[in-house]
C-alpha cells in the first residue's frame, strides 16, 4: 500500500514540477492544476476510484487545495461551491451513493491535473496525457480500487488501457444511442461513463434502469 502522506509530498513534487515546465512552455496556456477531490489518505487504499480528464476553467479558487481536498470530498456542496458546475457535483454524488461509498472514501481525481477552459484547449495534450497515465498507473497500483470509474471519451480510454481491461461490453443508458462501458480488469471492475456533465443520467429517471444494469452486483 503507498504510505499516503510522503507519496503525496513526492507526487506533489513531481506534478509541480512539470507544471512549471509546461509554465516556462505555454505561458499563456497554464490555468494552475489540481489531482485529487478527495483527501490524500485514500492514496493508501480506496474501494471505488473515479477519473475524469482535467480540471476546468481558467482560474484557481484559493480554497480549493491542488494536490487533494483535506475539507472533505470535493463534490460535497458544502465542501466546495462550484456554482455553474454544481450539477456535476449532483450528479456525481448520485454516482456514489449508487456505489454505497462515502464521497471521502473514493480516490477521486483528474487523469490530467493540467487546468484548461476545455479539453480542446488542453495545449500540449499528448504529453499531458501521458505524464497522467504515468501518475494513475502509480496511484491505482497502490490504491488497489476494485472498482474503478472513469468519465468522458479520452479518460475512458485511458484509464482501459492502463488498467487492460478486458471483456467490455456496452451498455445503453437511456439517453438516445449513447452509451456506457463495462470490463473487467485485474482484481476488479471498470465503468466507463459519458461526462456525467453533459449526459445527467445519474438522477435521470428514464436511465435508472439501465444503470441498474450497468451496475450491477458493484453494490
Amino acid at each position: 500500500m503507498m504510505n499516503a502522506a510522503s507519496d503525496a509530498e513526492r507526487l506533489e513534487a513531481a506534478i509541480q514540477s512539470v507544471y512549471e515546465a509546461r509554465l516556462r512552455r505555454y505561458p499563456d496556456g497554464a490555468f494552475g492544476w489540481r489531482l485529487l477531490y478527495s483527501p490524500r489518505r485514500v492514496l493508501s487504499g480506496a474501494r471505488v476510484a473515479f477519473i475524469g480528464l482535467n480540471p476546468g476553467g481558467r482560474c484557481v479558487d484559493p480554497t480549493h487545495g491542488e494536490f487533494s481536498a483535506e475539507a472533505g470530498s470535493a463534490y460535497r456542496k458544502e465542501v466546495e461551491n462550484w456554482g455553474r458546475s454544481s450539477s456535476l457535483q449532483d450528479q456525481v454524488m448520485a454516482l456514489f451513493n449508487r456505489l454505497d461509498v462515502e464521497p471521502e472514501d473514493v480516490l477521486a481525481g483528474n487523469l490530467i491535473p493540467f487546468r484548461s477552459p476545455s479539453e480542446d484547449s488542453l495545449l500540449g495534450s499528448s504529453e499531458a496525457i501521458a505524464f497522467g497515465r504515468t501518475l494513475w498507473t502509480e496511484i491505482l497500483d497502490k490504491a488497489c480500487p476494485s472498482v474503478v470509474v472513469s468519465m468522458g471519451g479520452t479518460t475512458n480510454r485511458e484509464i482501459s488501457r492502463l488498467l487492460m481491461v478486458r471483456d467490455t461490453r456496452t451498455y445503453p443508458i437511456g439517453w438516445g444511442n449513447y452509451t456506457a462501458s463495462r470490463g473487467n480488469f485485474a482484481g476488479g471492475t471498470w465503468i466507463g461513463l459519458p461526462h456525467l456533465s453533459r449526459f445527467t443520467i445519474m438522477k435521470r429517471s428514464a436511465s435508472q434502469a439501465a444503470l441498474n444494469e450497468l451496475f450491477k452486483d458493484l453494490y
